[in-house]
């Protein structure tokens, strides 16, 4: 789809040592098991591991022969060791068996043309691995044109290290993998004619020259896109409460490669009387429920529409996220969601999986490939940090991809918490409280659409009355959040000239210069509103600081703040821009409430931004609290989560 048009339908965010000198000692490789030839009468076949080691993950896949397009899958377990089938909806399902036994499995398939068939497969658990051995997470499905990733888990003998891991792709067409870090593997998935599995081993040596392999496939789902299609891939989603109200139309109005727009007159976007506003459904003026919400949910895995109810009845005390999730039309939760978005054109917000996980299970099956515009500053001279910071230390704990852990849902509000702020600020902007009674017979796009032109959003009147006027900084965002080449004088700026750019200005962070042209003001009213809110409600303060250029592997003393400032928020030019974008998206909460926000407070230029974690009012020192001894691990951890910072 046209760069331009996109923009306007979306209001889009955000190994071990050496080895020794023993011999080799390799453990049993198992050659590759063949992947079936489709006879002329397939309909669907399967693909599954026969033996496993308990410990290690297994997989089995169901595809679609010839041209055919999968349905609805929906995977039990008929006899053998209990295991836990995560991706129970999905082409493939992948578990870890603990015990050893015969574990079978069903795999009950509806194809698109209405075809059913039943299939089933066994799996031999054999006894867990007596030394190192590796362990790959984990097998899925995903269509052409996904980024996807598989990492590598040593778990090793005592007194062993990891000397190497090494990829081999065993089976499919021959795709371009990253695997800079040795224990992770990425890739994009190709087109494919018709279902297809990728079939990759990682073989690990360690220090004390054994090894082991272990084998992973990826299955690609043929998916052919409408021309003008909204999306260039989709995820395969299925709704949480299969009984509700919508379930029947969800998918195929908010998030289907069917879905086409050639221009105002020609696309088949769903009429706002086939898939509403969650506002519709609840009432006029009421507040959704967290049943009527959650009828709205689409999800790749079950889980996270179970953890996203916690969340709501838990974390939502004063019902602010129902309120607004009133102006959308659906909550779609993928694994290979990312970044998060907003689509006007649909009225659905889009959340990334990476928000919504609470144990390392869960966490196996999202994507580990990175947002796409983290390598957009490369060529510049400084770097832009953030963080979030209660009681003068970090409000949330790190969370390495390298490590097995548990979060609990209370942590989901530092995440999830402050990305719902985000994009349902969004969406009040195109749908505020007050502009909830759409015309049934258009869709969604078309009810919006006017007002869009006419440049009367919420985001519109913000800019209208208190504009950004740097244009620097609006320069800058368009190389750091768009991938524009920067200019000779962009590379030379140093975070002093940047610094004083923003300061001067009056954003509360430099996402909101992501986006020029007429609709410049959308991620602006939405940081204003996330910032706010997690302030107003959770005491959470947000920091940003520009620095020197860092590089990964810095030391954290030599990553020193050029301009820096904690609250910006309560900054007194950015202060009547937030009670105006209350007044207009939550009414609710008496704008007041802004004057009462912590005053700012400037960081100490020439410190690093460890450093200035310790800051007080009034006050030109800083220091470190007993709650801050951390290691150099953590601390190097910590510094590459806030230089890259959420991105919308």
């Amino acid at each position: 789809m046209p760069a331009v048009l996109l923009a306007a339908l979306l209001a889009a965010c955000g190994g071990g040592g050496g080895g020794g000198s023993a011999p080799i000692v390799t453990a049993p490789v198992p050659a590759p098991e063949p992947v079936p030839t489709p006879g002329p009468t397939c309909a669907v076949q399967m693909v599954a591991d026969s033996t496993i080691g308990a410990g290690k993950a297994a997989g089995a896949s169901v595809l679609a022969c010839a041209n055919r397009t999968m349905g609805e899958v929906s995977w039990s377990q008929v006899s053998g060791p209990a295991v836990t089938l995560l991706s129970a909806h999905s082409p493939t399902v992948t578990f870890e068996p603990q015990e050893t036994g015969v574990v079978r499995l069903r795999a009950d398939v509806r194809l698109a043309g209405g075809t059913a068939e039943s299939l089933t497969t066994e799996v031999t658990v054999t006894a867990r691995p007596a030394t190192s051995f590796v362990t790959v997470r984990a097998d899925h499905s995903v269509r052409p044109g996904t980024d996807t990733s598989l990492r590598a888990w040593p778990t090793l003998a005592s007194g062993e290290t990891v000397s190497s891991i090494v990829w081999t792709q065993l089976s499919g067409p021959t795709v371009k993998v990253n695997t800079d870090d040795q224990r992770l593997l990425m890739f994009n998935a190709p087109a494919v004619a018709a279902d297809t599995v990728l079939k990759f081993r990682a073989t690990m040596t360690t220090s004390a020259g054994r090894q082991d392999a272990d084998d992973v496939f990826v299955a690609i789902e043929r998916q052919v896109p409408a021309e003008g299609s909204l999306f260039d891939m989709t995820a395969r989603v299925h709704p949480y409460v299969a009984a509700s109200r919508h379930a029947a139309v969800l998918r195929g109005c908010t998030y289907d490669i069917a879905l086409y727009y050639l221009d105002n007159a020609r696309n088949n976007f769903c009429k706002a009387q086939v898939l509403p506003l969650l506002q519709e459904e609840a009432g006029a003026g009421a507040v959704p429920t967290v049943e009527q919400v959650m009828g709205r949910v689409l999800v790749s895995h079950d889980f996270l529409g179970a953890n996203f109810e916690h969340f709501l009845r838990t974390q939502d005390p004063h019902g602010d996220f129902r309120r607004l999730l009133a102006g959308t039309t659906a909550i779609v939760l993928g694994s290979h969601v990312r970044p998060s978005f907003y689509m006007a054109a649909t009225g659905a917000i889009y959340l990334d999986a990476n928000n919504l996980w609470l144990n390392a299970e869960q966490r196996d099956v999202v994507t580990e490939v990175p947002d796409y515009r983290l390598a957009f500053d490369d060529a510049l001279n400084y770097s832009t940090f953030g963080r979030q910071v209660k009681n003068n230390d970090y409000a949330r704990r790190t969370f390495p991809s390298t490590e097995r852990m548990t979060r609990s849902v209370d942590e989901l509000v530092m995440v999830l918490g402050r990305l719902l702020y985000h994009e349902l600020g969004h969406s009040s902007d195109f749908f505020g409280p007050s502009q909830r009674a759409l015309n049934p017979s258009l869709s969604i796009w078309a009810n919006v659409s006017p007002r869009i032109g006419a440049a009367t959003l919420s985001s519109d009147v913000l800019a209208n009355q208190y504009p950004l006027t740097s244009a620097e900084m609006f320069g800058l965002g368009q190389v750091l959040f768009q991938g524009t080449t920067p200019t000779e004088e962009q590379k030379r700026y140093t975070a002093a000239d940047v610094g004083r750019f923003f300061g001067s200005d009056r954003a509360s962070d430099d996402y909101a210069y992501s986006v020029t042209g007429a609709n410049n003001s959308r991620e602006d009213l939405a940081m204003l509103f996330e910032e706010f809110m997690m302030s107003y409600r959770h005491n959470i303060q947000y920091d940003i600081g520009f620095t020197n250029l860092f590089s990964e592997g810095m030391p954290a003393s030599q990553v020193l703040v050029a301009w820096g400032q904690r609250g910006r928020i309560a900054d007194p030019a950015v202060k009547p821009r937030i009670k105006l974008v209350l007044q207009r998206i939550a009414p609710w909460i008496d704008p007041s409430a802004v004057d009462a926000l912590p005053a700012p407070i400037m960081m100490r230029p020439g410190v690093s931004w460890d450093g200035n974690l310790v800051l007080t009012a009034g006050s030109a020192t800083s220091g470190l609290s007993a709650r801050r001894m951390v290691s150099e691990e953590q601390r190097a951890e910590r510094l590459r989560d806030d230089f890259r910072k959420p991105r919308h």
